[in-house]
């Protein structure tokens, strides 16, 4: 299989965190998970004496983007070491605008920077579809282990990780006040990025992210053309 760079696109609560951690644990995908990153560079002990990190801090803890221009360096880097490494990559929670994207100013944007280091061919673009209401539902029930990092089913009970037995937290961007401007943000600026990668030849595919997380996982591998699973009845 070649490699590949896998771009999950969708609204808050549609699922990219879950099947991008399909990907990585049955196809050997790195996951990049956008906002996990960045939480953790924001909220990493001693970010507060850094005017650049505190002020990257608020906009993530408000549910507004980080700088454009901050996030985009940080991601590409660390792109191109996923990239050395001979890995196969899945992004959720990148690609919010059209600058980090496209680039601007004599910058490079992502996408470039991903054709160059996997080939156009091997760039895939997955739209996950969910409708408003689901996304404010999702998040607002979700918690996330504070060891692991995974994330429970909604309404579920259990209060440590079923993985790892880390006890569990609600991200400070799942509030629904949060997720309402995280929604407004998302229409306004990363769903034109979808027609304008179309006009850039990347490949686009919509899969319903509505069914069960497996059901959904089914329609992206099909859209990446991987093997299905082989599921016993």
């Amino acid at each position: 299989m070649h490699k590949q760079a896998v771009i999950l696109y969708g609204p808050p609560g549609a699922g990219k965190g879950t099947q991008a951690e399909l990907l990585a644990r049955r196809y050997g995908f790195v996951h990049f998970d956008g906002g996990r990153v960045i939480e953790a560079i924001v909220h990493a002990p001693g970010a507060e004496k850094s005017s650049v990190l505190r002020r990257q801090r608020a906009l993530f803890d408000s549910g507004k983007m980080c700088d454009p221009e901050w996030f985009l360096g940080t991601v590409k880097e660390m792109s191109a070491r996923i990239a050395g490494s001979g890995s196969s990559v899945v992004f959720s929670g990148a690609f919010r605008t059209d600058f980090e994207v496209f680039g601007g100013n004599g910058r490079k944007g992502l996408l470039e920077t991903l054709i160059k280091l996997y080939g156009k061919k091997n760039v895939h673009v997955v739209m996950l579809s969910i409708p408003p209401k689901d996304s404010i539902h999702r998040n607002s029930l979700r918690k996330v282990c504070t060891v692991c990092g995974l994330q429970q089913l909604p309404g579920s009970k259990h209060p440590r990780c079923l993985f790892c037995d880390g006890p569990m937290r609600v991200r400070s961007l799942d509030s629904p006040s949060v997720i309402k401007e995280r929604l407004k943000v998302y229409h306004a600026k990363a769903v034109p990025i979808l027609t304008k990668l179309k006009r850039h030849g990347v490949r686009v595919v919509t899969v319903r992210g509505t069914s069960a997380p497996y059901k959904v996982f089914q329609g992206v591998l099909k859209a990446l053309k991987l093997p299905p699973l082989q599921l016993k009845k």
